[in-house]
């Protein structure tokens, strides 16, 4: 199961001025919680330090079990995102590195149509299915049904800007909170 520990976090801005100060909370299995606090707090910034896209200036933060992040927004009117990337964006590390991996090789197939490319797509495509990208197209099959009730195979590459912020926001849900057998925590 799933604990979050945040001991004594500390973060300053980029101007040097301290937006968090000791900030300290624990998070245990099956607990629900809310991060509330008036504009401009750290509510943010405290949750990408959570999640490790920021590292504090001071403190620690300990995660057990799985740990899903959703974005503040979502695809935004000038976002060429499909549904797949979206969805990629959120799977766990394995799969992220697989998609990317099969996305390059795709992508110099296509410049350069050659053996060497063609070799690199295979290896590609069996790195896709070894890390499980298969299982978790079967996964999003049933993510875009509940969310936006068309099928994977359809929504796949329709950009993420032609969905409402509420599509956007179930589909990522959807995809974080029935993912991985649910035992982690959501942000």
């Amino acid at each position: 199961m799933g604990h979050l520990e945040v001991n004594t976090v500390s973060y300053y801005l980029p101007d040097g001025r301290r937006l968090l100060d000791g900030v300290t909370l624990r998070v245990g299995e099956g607990a629900k919680v809310a991060l509330i606090g008036p504009h401009g707090t750290g509510k943010t910034s405290l949750s990408r330090i959570i999640s490790g896209e920021l590292s504090a200036a001071d403190g620690a933060v300990t995660r057990t079990g799985g740990l899903g992040v959703m974005a503040q927004f979502i695809g935004s009117v000038r976002d060429d995102t499909s549904v797949r990337d979206l969805l990629v964006s959120v799977a766990p590390p394995t799969i992220r590195a697989a998609a990317a991996g099969l996305e390059q090789a795709e992508t110099a197939m296509t410049e350069i149509d050659d053996e060497p490319a063609e070799m690199a797509c295979a290896q590609a495509l069996a790195d896709w299915a070894d890390s499980g990208g298969y299982e978790h197209e079967t996964f999003w099959d049933v993510c875009t049904v509940a969310a936006i009730g068309i099928p994977f195979e359809q929504a796949q590459w329709r950009l993420v800007s032609t969905l409402s912020g509420g599509e956007r926001k179930r589909l990522v849900l959807e995809a974080l909170l029935r993912g991985q057998g649910w035992k982690g925590l959501c942000l």
